[in-house]
Parts: structure tokens; C-alpha cells; sequence
């Protein structure tokens, strides 16, 4: 099987002078038929840990089971003939054909999507070949503990000992020291070679901002994505409408094209803002969690999130999607206390017990990082058990190194085009009260008003759609007789009226 040693390997297939930390031992492991659970952090070289073995057995197929299209096609890009991927994106004659490549042992590794496995003689058809590896990326989402749980990944320790798999390569970088364990139990690792790398990224800086109000926020954004050496940029956008109002924003505000991505969008659309962020014809792309898992873009240098994510591994993951080239990177995240409503009120809506005290946990370490008083960098560290001192190259974060600075940024246009006039807090929290009074339908009352102002959940809130409404969630900081008084001086000074009667609604006055 082997006539190079891994280091000639590895200046052959890849033309790399040497191997980054740990990537060595996972080789040889995986080299020997040994199971392998490897954890180690974004940007810092997994999946040659798996591909170099794999190019360098000649004799067997290795399998790799990757939940997302954009992982697979990145990667199989990159092995230039020496890869095939199967998944439901392309037609049944192109998996067809895939599958037969790898079976003839024309091609080294295959790409397959987990729900794959389901496919009535799709097992018995890959048992026709001799497998080698059977690799498990992103191996966190086998737990129920891990931040993205796929229920599709929990037969994967059977599909690989019903193909005769010489052995299995788990490889994840966001794995708590319970997810590991559950990993290994659940993929049933045969005393596996363990390796972790550790979770720092001195490279990175870790600021959490909290602006008071949607206005604030957008300011922010808008002010982070001017500074100097901000771009390129991923801002992960809670929703999918989020993200594409978003977009939309910063397109007409920075003057350049800046794509959304969503899973809810076409593939051809998807696709196409991907492609134009790889390439850097847009410096800036807006984005669900749909996005970035498995994307190789090395020089990305700033990461924001307009919305707290709903676990510390979900976040740790999307923003070590800076500074994989290993300069300065920024990491912002955005936190109001509407996000700490939602992740509330969907954690209620959750029926199973256990899944529940789960998402539980999640909450309280992800909020106990944002609300946290103590070193960014660190809480990071130890919610991974991971005891390495926090060592930042520049600056580590806004405990350690106070708030962070944004430039100021202009206010928000309007969609005639037209800046919003008036500076004050005021102006502001009127300017909203009255836009929502005149486009809610039904109409709404003074308290009903605060409630949408404030980001309330109520069943009338969701039932007529006022969540979509503009200013909703906007003064979230704000306490409800404060906003009543703003309705009532508008009231009293005439720009609102109150209809009277039982359930009396607001109508905008004409100037």
C-alpha cells in the first residue's frame, strides 16, 4: 500500500514542505487501519488528514460522508480527477456513473451525502469495492449534544461496518469533551486514536457589541464593514428574511454587489453567491448558517453575527471562519435581547424532554459567554476543555481590551433613497412608532404597539405577522411605560389619534 513515506506523500500530492500540528499523527493513524477521532479547529488542515491516505492506498476506496453540497464540491474540486461525489443535486445517471468510477478503483475517494445511505441498494452496490477509510466529517452532528444534530448520521457506524470498512476517521472541529464521547459511542470507534489540536486561534480577535435597537445595530454593521482591512466579510443573518434584507442594505450602503445565501434560495442563485464571495467579486456575502461549512476562503477578515446563534459550538464554528490564511481576523457578534426572547420562546415550543434540558444547556453557555465579564478567548477555551493558557497575536478581545471601536457610519437610507432625518433618541423611537401604527393590519392599540416594539411573541403577534413588521424587536432595552409615554406624546401632540370604543386602535394623523 505505502511506497512513499507520509512527508514524500505529502510533497507529492499536495506540494506542502511539512505537516501543520497533529495533522502527522492522524496520517499515520489512519495510514495503519487505526479508528481515528480527530478535533481540530477550522482553517487548520482536517481533511488532508483523511485525503492523503486516502490518495496513498491504492488498493482500497475511501467513502466520505459530508453533510453539505459545498463541502463536497470544494473538496472534490481540489483533488482534480481523483475524487467523484454522489448526492441528490445531480441527476441519477451522473451518481450512477460516479459510483461506477469508484467501483472500478478509477478514482480515489468518493463524497457521498448521508441521506444516501437510505437509498435502496446503495450499500450493497459500494460493497463491491474493497473500502479503506470511511470518513465521518463534521462527525458532531451524530450527537444529540453536538450544535447540529442530524438524525441521518446515527446508522453511519452501521453503514461502515456493513461495507467492511477497515476503519473509521471521524473528524469535527467543534466537539465538547461529552460530544466526543458520544461520537465515539455512536460510530462505534474501535479504541480510536484521539487528537486534539486545541480550539486557540491567536489569530482572532473575540468582540461581543450591544446595541440598543435594530437602528443600532444596523449602524454598527454598516460601520464595521468600513473600517479599514474589514473586508472580505461573512455577516451571518439570523433568518432567511433577515438575510436577504440585509443584503439588500448593504448593497445600496457600501455601492457593491453583496449576494444572499440561504438554504431557502434556488441552487443555481446559491451557488452563484457563493462562487462570486470565493472569487472576491462580491467583498461581502450575507448569510444563513446554510453557509461557510467546508467553504475554503482563506483571507476572509471580519465575521459578524447580527443575531446570537443558539450555541457556543454553532458560534465558535461560523466565525473561525476568519483568518484561515492566519493573519488578523475580527469576530463581532451582535447581541440584543430579542435574541434571547426567541431562543426562549423556541426552546418552549420544544416537546422532547431531553432534547429540551439540551437546548437548555446551549442557551446558558451561549449566554453566559455574551453576558459574560471575564476574557472572551478564555470562556471559549474552557467551554471545550481545552486548558490552554489564551494567547491573542494582536488584540483578543473587548474584556480584555475594552469595547471595540466602530466607525461611525451614517444613518440607515430609507427605501425612496432619502437618509432618515432627526439625531436624537426620539426622533427615532417616533419615526418607528408611527411607521408601525400605519402599516400594521389590523390596526393596533398603544399596548399592543409597545408589544411589537419591544419583540413580543404573543399567539396575536405571530397570527397576524406583526414579527414582520418594520421597528419590531427594535426597542427590545426599552421598558413598556417608557414606549406608552412615546405613544401618548404623539397622541398628545397630534401626529397619532386614538379611535375611542372598546378596543380603541392608533391612526396616523395627516401633517
Amino acid at each position: 500500500m505505502l511506497t512513499l513515506t507520509p512527508h514524500e506523500a505529502l510533497r507529492t500530492h499536495f506540494g506542502h514542505p511539512g505537516f501543520r500540528p497533529g495533522q502527522l499523527d492522524a496520517v499515520e493513524a489512519a495510514m495503519a487501519g487505526r479508528d481515528v477521532l480527530l478535533v481540530m479547529p477550522t482553517g487548520a488542515g482536517k481533511s488532508l488528514c483523511y485525503q492523503l491516505p486516502a490518495l496513498c492506498d491504492t488498493e482500497r476506496l475511501t467513502v466520505v460522508v459530508s453533510p453539505l453540497v459545498s463541502l463536497m464540491q470544494d473538496q472534490v474540486d481540489g483533488l482534480a480527477g481523483r475524487a467523484e461525489l454522489v448526492n441528490a443535486q445531480r441527476d441519477s445517471a451522473q451518481n450512477a456513473a460516479a459510483v461506477g468510477r469508484a467501483i472500478a478503483g478509477d478514482t480515489r475517494l468518493l463524497y457521498v451525502a448521508p441521506e444516501r445511505f437510505a437509498a435502496p441498494g446503495f450499500v450493497a452496490r459500494l460493497r463491491e469495492a474493497p473500502i479503506g477509510l470511511f470518513v465521518v466529517d463534521e462527525a458532531h452532528c451524530v450527537s444529540q449534544w453536538g450544535h447540529d444534530f442530524r438524525p441521518e448520521y446515527f446508522r453511519l457506524g452501521e453503514v461502515a461496518s456493513a461495507l467492511g470498512a477497515r476503519s473509521i476517521f471521524a473528524a469535527t472541529a467543534t466537539a465538547t469533551p461529552r460530544v466526543a464521547g458520544d461520537v465515539i459511542r455512536r460510530l462505534n470507534l474501535r479504541e480510536p486514536v484521539r487528537i486534539a489540536t486545541g480550539f486557540e486561534r491567536p489569530n482572532l480577535s473575540y468582540d461581543v457589541v450591544q446595541p440598543r435597537g435594530e437602528r443600532a445595530r444596523d449602524a454598527a454593521l454598516l460601520g464595521l464593514l468600513r473600517e479599514p482591512d474589514a473586508l472580505p466579510a461573512i455577516v451571518y443573518a439570523g433568518t432567511r428574511k433577515r438575510t436577504e434584507a440585509t443584503a439588500a442594505r448593504l448593497s445600496r450602503e457600501l455601492g457593491v454587489r453583496v449576494p444572499a445565501y440561504h438554504a431557502g434560495m434556488d441552487r443555481e442563485p446559491r451557488a452563484a453567491a457563493q462562487r462570486s464571495f470565493m472569487a472576491g467579486e462580491s467583498p461581502v456575502v450575507v448569510a444563513t448558517n446554510a453557509f461557510g461549512m467546508g467553504v475554503d476562503k482563506a483571507n476572509v477578515r471580519t465575521v459578524v453575527h447580527e443575531a446570537v446563534p443558539s450555541s457556543l459550538e454553532a458560534y465558535y464554528q461560523e466565525a473561525g471562519r476568519g483568518g484561515r490564511d492566519g493573519l488578523p481576523s475580527r469576530c463581532v457578534l451582535l447581541a440584543s435581547g430579542q435574541d434571547k426572547g426567541l431562543h426562549v420562546f423556541f426552546i418552549n415550543k420544544t416537546e422532547d424532554p431531553e432534547a429540551k434540558r439540551q437546548r437548555w444547556a446551549q442557551y446558558r453557555a451561549i449566554w453566559g459567554y455574551v453576558d459574560g465579564a471575564a476574557c472572551r478567548r478564555g470562556a471559549i477555551l474552557r467551554h471545550f476543555g481545552d486548558r490552554t493558557q489564551p494567547h491573542a497575536e494582536a488584540r483578543c478581545c473587548d474584556v480584555c481590551d475594552g469595547p471595540l471601536a466602530i466607525a461611525a457610519a451614517p444613518p440607515p437610507r430609507r427605501a425612496g433613497g432619502q437618509r432618515e432625518t432627526g439625531s436624537g433618541e426620539g426622533d427615532d423611537v417616533h419615526h418607528a412608532i408611527l411607521e408601525l401604527v400605519q402599516t400594521a393590519s389590523p390596526s393596533v392599540g398603544r399596548t399592543r404597539a409597545v408589544e411589537i416594539l419591544r419583540g413580543g411573541r404573543s399567539k396575536v403577534v405571530l397570527k397576524y405577522g406583526y414579527d414582520e413588521l418594520p421597528g419590531y424587536g427594535e426597542f427590545g432595552e426599552w421598558r413598556a411605560d417608557d414606549l406608552l409615554g412615546e405613544v401618548d406624546a404623539l397622541i398628545a401632540e397630534g401626529r397619532l389619534r386614538s379611535t375611542g370604543g372598546r378596543y380603541p386602535k392608533l391612526q396616523v394623523q395627516a401633517a
